[in-house]
């Protein structure tokens, strides 16, 4: 009887090594991560062809040997399945026309590489992560309001932009401002003309603003038959402190395919003319390739 609850107990045990063995094969091990953090990416210009290098990068668009790995709000840390020597690839996110549920690899700006080392279950912090624009980009409309203001008020709006330059509302120097009197209902400022190829290409409209009330963007074009229209883009609500914003002007374009001439405009009309708003401008570019 001995000899027989013996061999039953060997039978137990090697049936618990085996399922053991067999868990193993079904669920083995996974593989330690490396981590990568990243605070934030910076952007360098050349000033006299680029204009500021204002920038809003919120996120990290990061591949490793050329391989995508994610999007990742800074700043960031995330896993990487993989050790030793690589390349690490980061281009800068940006939110499209604003609108946070629209995170976008901001086209213009060149990828940044880094060689690193990762080691699984230790974190490798990229510093030093600054991006350019691609070179030969064309900046038809680059603004820094330093001289003469290319916005001249639009027919029939009751006040114009000026321009200001000191330490209270300064953003970097010089600015341009439109200020409504109580009493003034609208405004309507516009750019000097933009000669701007609409075939599709992805054009994007960058600048630093802060306003005391609402505003709309607006993409004014001209066709080749000298037929005038104005399409809106996009709302602006307040901002108290100096925003920087990307604006797709593509989509807005093709609304008007004959059309190769355009300006940009800025304006409102409001309901309430009882307070005086500010509305206040700098850095404002077109960019494409």
């Amino acid at each position: 009887m001995k000899r027989i609850n013996k061999l039953a107990h060997m039978i137990s045990l090697c049936c618990v090594v085996a399922g053991f063995t067999s868990c193993n094969v079904i669920n083995p091990a996974e593989p330690t991560p490396a981590y990568i953090s990243i605070d934030t990416i910076m952007l360098t210009t050349n000033l006299i062809n680029e204009g500021s290098a204002s920038h809003k990068m919120v996120d990290a668009w990061v591949y490793v040997d050329d391989e995508p790995v994610g999007a990742y709000e800074m700043p960031a840390r995330f896993p990487v399945l993989a050790s030793g020597t690589h390349k690490v690839s980061v281009r800068g996110g940006i939110l499209l026309n604003g609108i946070n549920a629209t995170h976008l690899a901001y086209p213009y700006y060149q990828f940044v590489d880094k060689t690193v080392e990762l080691i699984p279950g230790q974190e490798t912090k990229l510093t030093d992560v600054v991006t350019t624009y691609f070179p030969q980009l064309v900046f038809d409309l680059k603004e820094d309001f330093e001289g003469l203001i290319p916005f001249s008020p639009s027919d029939g709006s009751p006040v114009s932009m000026t321009s200001g330059n000191d330490a209270v509302n300064s953003f970097e120097g010089g600015y341009g401002v439109v200020k409504l009197d109580t009493g003034v209902y609208d405004f309507e400022v516009k750019s000097n003309q933009l000669n701007l190829q609409n075939d599709g290409t992805n054009i994007y409209l960058e600048m630093n603003y802060k306003n005391s009330a609402p505003f709309v963007v607006i993409l004014q074009s001209e066709d080749i038959f000298g037929t005038s229209a104005k399409n809106a883009i996009i709302t602006l609500n307040t901002r108290s402190v100096w925003n920087k914003i990307y604006i797709e002007l593509r989509p807005t374009m093709m609304k008007t395919p004959n059309a190769s001439k355009f300006r940009i405009l800025f304006g409102t009309t409001r309901a309430d003319a009882s307070t005086k708003e500010e509305f206040y401008f700098d850095n404002v570019k077109v960019v494409h390739n």
